[in-house]
């Protein structure tokens, strides 16, 4: 496990800000206004994802991973920010956040329509072996790689992180994913996955550059 690296306890502290969030918008009392700031940003996103959901999947994608990491560079302390890196950061992100993620859910959601607990634990369980486990394990290769370390060392280096950022997984994206299959309005659920992806993309971009020649 990289010498630097992000407390579980500073994830959890920025996790449960955003869950507080997440709750408020998953009651329906508690429904955004339509003529607010963010129920307009919510409707934007709507109409946007309605005519171009591709695009605006992408872009969305790599405006998680490339905040990120920017996030990320900051965290560390870096006397310049590296544009090259959050370009780099970005690029996996269209890919993963923007290509795979997103028709997942709607893949996981078409087979397992149903908000019964049952059926909430499947997906979460689910999601934890795909995503938790062979996703972020490839994420970070695939980061490392880019980032000028030789694909056999890349592969080694998340084989050495695999487990502790399994482990951050479960503790992040499990509470979601059941919070988020169970309570979050599905119109909702695009933004909501935005704002932990980009918490989480911070994350992975602090462990995948961790001991990396400056």
């Amino acid at each position: 496990m990289p010498g630097r690296r992000i407390s579980q306890g500073s994830m959890a502290t920025w996790f449960a800000l955003a869950m507080a969030a997440m709750v408020m918008m998953g009651e329906p009392s508690h429904a955004l206004p339509s003529n607010s700031f963010l129920g307009n940003l919510a409707n934007l996103y709507h109409k946007s994802v309605a005519v171009s959901p591709l695009a605006t999947h992408c872009l969305q994608g790599a405006g998680i991973a490339g905040l990120g990491d920017l996030c990320s560079q900051f965290i560390e302390k870096e006397k310049r920010v590296s544009s090259g890196r959050i370009a780099r950061a970005s690029a996996t992100g269209v890919f993963y956040n923007g290509l795979l993620l997103p028709y997942y859910y709607d893949a996981i959601q078409g087979v397992f329509p149903s908000r019964k607990p049952v059926f909430v634990l499947i997906k979460v369980l689910i999601d934890s072996f795909l995503w938790g486990f062979f996703g972020n394990f490839s994420l970070v290769a695939v980061r490392r790689y880019l980032e000028g370390s030789p694909a056999v060392e890349s592969v080694r280096y998340a084989q050495s992180v695999i487990w502790p950022v399994f482990k951050s997984d479960f503790t992040v994206w499990t509470t979601y994913n059941a919070l988020c299959y169970g309570a979050i309005p599905r119109e909702y659920q695009p933004l909501s996955t935005a704002v932990v992806s980009a918490m989480w993309s911070t994350y992975i971009s602090f462990i995948s550059t961790s001991g990396l020649p400056k």
